[in-house]
């Protein structure tokens, strides 16, 4: 990573490592409240506990802000890129984008755009691989469980399954996050002729809970490993990303959880082949992939 150095369109503008202090979560809470973003302070403490950041600081408050999660030497993905929309036009996220390209060396390097920040990304090199679409709402007091589901509460014991089958449908390794989901969060399971052939994660982020990653071999298990946690989280707000090619976008509408946005999913380099039959059909976050 390059020095802090100040930027030219503002010489008091310093580009310096995110730290875990309560000065660095508390003025990255300000700044994601000025955009709307949904964060607490505690989702921001779990996104740089399980990767990388920089901040942007001006005249002692924080102006802007880029994180990233290497999975493995290969690969990474990266975003909360956030620039304060009073110091927007300056640079910032460019140069910011630049000093995170300086950490993460010869990584493959995925991220989900907003339209504001598309051409920026464009000029990085990164290109439009597909879509990623928000589903969110309160849900009804009272969600019936599926009649004869497959679904099952995880255990401790499967944990290793889970890590295995994630890294099958992402094609990188992300023990660190699925660890940290496991502590807290609940997951839940599909298993088959004593497999694990899917699994659910679900925690505490934003306005309520967030479902996922979502790993699964058909859409209809994954539609039952969802349905599990909506039934579990009745009553509460409840968000999901899912794939554009996921095909589960018309039901979540369906049931309760529909379409508010969604973004654009750009790659740098090649991202790692994915194996099995396995695949993700819900995202552990956007900025996590």
């Amino acid at each position: 990573m390059k020095e802090d150095r100040a930027i030219s369109t503002h010489p008091s503008i310093i580009v310096r490592p995110m730290t875990g202090a309560d000065r660095d979560l508390d003025g990255a809470l300000a700044l994601s409240q000025a955009v709307s973003w949904p964060y607490r302070k505690d989702d921001w403490r779990v996104a740089l506990e399980l990767g990388h950041g920089l901040l942007a600081e001006a005249d002692g408050a924080i102006v802007a802000s880029i994180l990233w999660w290497p999975y493995g030497d290969a690969f990474a993905t990266c975003g909360i890129i956030i620039v304060s929309p009073a110091m927007q036009g300056r640079g910032l996220g460019r140069t910011l984008m630049e000093q995170m390209l300086d950490a993460t060396g010869d990584r493959a390097l995925l991220l989900n755009s907003t339209v504001e920040g598309h051409r920026l990304y464009e000029s990085f090199g990164f290109h439009d691989v597909g879509t990623v679409h928000q589903h969110q709402a309160r849900l009804p007091d009272s969600v019936p469980p599926l009649p004869d589901s497959a679904v099952r509460t995880a255990q401790a014991s499967d944990l290793p399954a889970i890590v295995r089958l994630d890294e099958q449908a992402f094609g990188a390794a992300r023990t660190r996050l699925i660890e940290a989901f496991s502590r807290i969060g609940t997951a839940a399971v599909i298993e088959r002729d004593g497999v694990i052939t899917g699994f659910a994660m679900c925690r505490r982020f934003g306005f309520g809970q967030a479902v996922g990653p979502v790993v699964a071999a058909t859409a209809g298990d994954a539609r039952q490993l969802i349905h599990h946690f909506m039934a579990e989280h009745a009553g509460t707000f409840l968000r999901i990303d899912i794939s554009g090619d996921s095909g589960l976008g018309d039901w979540l509408t369906t049931n309760g959880l529909p379409e508010v946005g969604h973004v654009t999913t750009m790659i740098r380099g090649q991202r790692p082949a994915v194996a099995g039959e396995a695949r993700t059909y819900s995202l552990a976050s956007q900025s996590f992939g």
